[in-house]
Formats: C-alpha cells, structure tokens, sequence
C-alpha cells in the first residue's frame, strides 16, 4: 500500500470511491476538464492510496492563484476526500502530502462534513474564526418541503432498506426552464452574461484587487473555465449588482441536491463587492437569489462559508437565515503566517462547492 499522486489514469479507481459512499461519480470529461485548472501549475491534481492497483483512498488537490495589490500568492483546497474500509487509518498518509506543499501560503478543507471535522485538526489543520467554520446560512423558501424531506430522512435512517424503494424525491415540477433574462430583478440587479475580459466584470475584478485586500482569482477567463465544467445539468447563475459606476458585487449561485431524499437548493457559489459598493449591495443580491430560488423550484437558498466581511455585508438579512452549520467544517493550515494572512475573507468560491456539488438529476 502507497500513498502517490493521482494521475488520470486513476479515474475509475477513484470514481468507484464515489460510487461506493453513494457520491456521484463524475464523468472522464470531469476530470480532465479539472487537469485543465488555468492555475493548476506544478501542483497534483490529488492522491490516490494505491493497493497494488486498487485504488482505496484519494484526496483531490485543487489550487486557486491569489492577489494582494500586485503581488500574487498560491492556495490549494482539498476535495473528495474518501477512504475505503480497507485502508482503514490511512487518512493521514493522505493529508501529510497535501499539507507538505511547499510553494503555498496555505492549504484548506472549506468542505468537511462532520463526520471528518473531529479528525482534520489533529493533522496539523486548525479552525477558522468563526463565522466562517461553523457556520452556514439557510433561507428556507418551502418549510413543508424541508420538514417533510427531514422526516423520510429520518425515517430511512431507522429502516435502509427504505432507500431504494423512495427513490429520488423532491425533484422540480416540470415547467418552462427558468429564464432569468426574464425576471424582474431588484433595483439595481442584472443578469451577467457577458464575461468577455473587457466587459464590466472585468472591471470589476480589476477593481477588486486594487483595492488591496487578499482574493482569489475571479477574473473573466477563469469564470468562463469554472462555467465550462461538463457535468453541469444547469448553468451556474450570475446577478450583477450596478451603481451609477458600474458593476460594484456580484453573486453566483448554482442548484443543488444532497441526496435523493434532500430537497433541492439554491446554493450561493459566490458573494463579494468591491469597497466603494454601497450597504445596500450585499442584502439586495440576497433578495433577487430568493427570488431566483423559487422560480427555480428550490426550496431554500444556501450561503455555505460566511466570512466575518460577509456577515457584516448581510446586515439585517443574516439573522433571517437558519444557521445550518456548527459542527465546524472551515479548515486552514499556513505555511506562513507570519507574512500576515489573517485579514483573507473566503467565500464558499475558494473551497470545492462549485465543482463537487451533487445536481438535481437532469429530468
């Protein structure tokens, strides 16, 4: 038993990790399109315990650029994390390497369940401030839906058998595919369709980093990558937020369904302005999603990483939410921290939301 990186020859090992913890495995397209990752560099796409060919565990290793004024800097977070029964204890040969990468300022779990939460900290990872590790926002749009899918939850739960014979459940009425170039909007908010590098959401990321803080990468080229991911059953949306300059915050959300007896969800991929946006920016964006959610037959609106600069962005419209997180699922390890790397503010869009997310089935 080793422990090695993944190559793409390792796909059907790895995807017959996903199938047997009932995660969708993703296609050969998926993970090429991921080796395609424009700030992949000399990184790995992850590591597979490899059992004399049998694949029994992988860790996914995705790296992300980050800026600060004109100085750029490396991250990577982890994906996919899944150990087989048989290699049982081997997790942390799996981590040791992921936090071993040297030419990064940090590495990060942005997606632990809480089954792997308890673990990760004793492998040299340490929590988040909070809000940003335990907690998650919830708009339930549909209580009877969520209350209801609880309950066969619950029920399934008690009685596994019961699985197979409820099936996929909550799944959208058929009806004309939502439109949003059709919506009325709040004042203020327009669909972004145009992510040509110098249209207005390349000024806008222009101005995000001029204004200093550290952030991601989010410039049109690597939207249109993100966009591009071939397992996708509905586009991602983009809502724009404009003053009398221009594009001042946007947002990106895309659909979502935990399970067959979960209900569908809108979840918010990204949220973010730039500081000249006006107070009223952040909470708008969370009106029109609402909005967005129920034509879109979800039967909530999920922001699932709240930084401290976002919670205070939300104002009023966070303490509407239910807080759907506490088991701690925001880890980071710095490999320098004393180059003062305590002012980042992530969103769920440095973490693996935007390409792990089980869809709602294609009807």
């Amino acid at each position: 038993m080793a422990v090695r990186p993944f190559d793409l020859t390792d796909i059907d090992g790895v995807n017959a990790l996903h199938t047997d913890i009932n995660w969708p495995a993703p296609s050969t397209a998926y993970w090429h399109w991921l080796a395609s990752n424009p700030a992949r560099g000399p990184s790995p796409m992850g590591w597979v315990i490899d059992n004399d060919g049998r694949i029994d565990g992988f860790l996914g290793n995705f790296r992300q650029t980050y800026f600060r004024d004109s100085v750029t800097f490396d991250a990577a977070t982890s994906h996919s994390i899944i150990v087989s029964p048989r290699a049982k204890g081997s997790l942390r040969e799996l981590i040791q390497p992921f936090l071993a990468q040297p030419d990064l300022f940090a590495v990060t779990i942005l997606n632990a369940n809480d089954i792997g939460s308890p673990i990760y900290r004793h492998y040299g990872l340490q929590p988040l401030a909070s809000p940003a590790h335990d907690v998650k926002l919830a708009w339930i749009l549909t209580p009877h839906s969520v209350l209801v899918a609880k309950a066969l939850r619950s029920v399934a739960m008690r009685m596994p058998a019961l699985y197979p014979l409820l099936g996929e459940r909550f799944l959208p009425r058929p009806r004309p595919l939502f439109d949003p170039r059709r919506v009325a909007w709040p004042v203020g908010v327009r669909v972004i369709e145009d992510l040509s590098d110098n249209a207005a959401f390349g000024t806008f990321w222009r101005q995000l980093k001029e204004d200093g803080a550290l952030v991601a990468g989010r410039s049109p080229a690597i939207l249109r990558w993100r966009l591009a991911m071939p397992d996708l059953t509905a586009r991602p949306l983009l809502l724009g937020y404009y003053d009398e300059q221009g594009l001042c915050a946007y947002a990106m959300a895309q659909l979502s369904k935990f399970g067959p007896l979960e209900v569908v969800t809108l979840e918010i991929i990204d949220l973010v302005a730039i500081e000249r946006a006006p107070d009223t920016a952040i909470p708008t964006l969370i009106r029109a999603l609402k909005l967005a959610a129920r034509k879109m037959q979800a039967a909530k609106l999920r922001l699932p990483l709240v930084s401290a600069k976002t919670h205070a962005a939300l104002g009023y419209k966070a303490g509407l939410a239910h807080n759907e997180g506490g088991w701690g699922h925001a880890f980071a390890h710095f490999n320098a921290p004393e180059a003062g790397f305590k002012d980042w503010q992530p969103t769920p869009f440095e973490g693996s939301y935007s390409f792990t997310l089980r869809q709602p089935p294609a009807q």
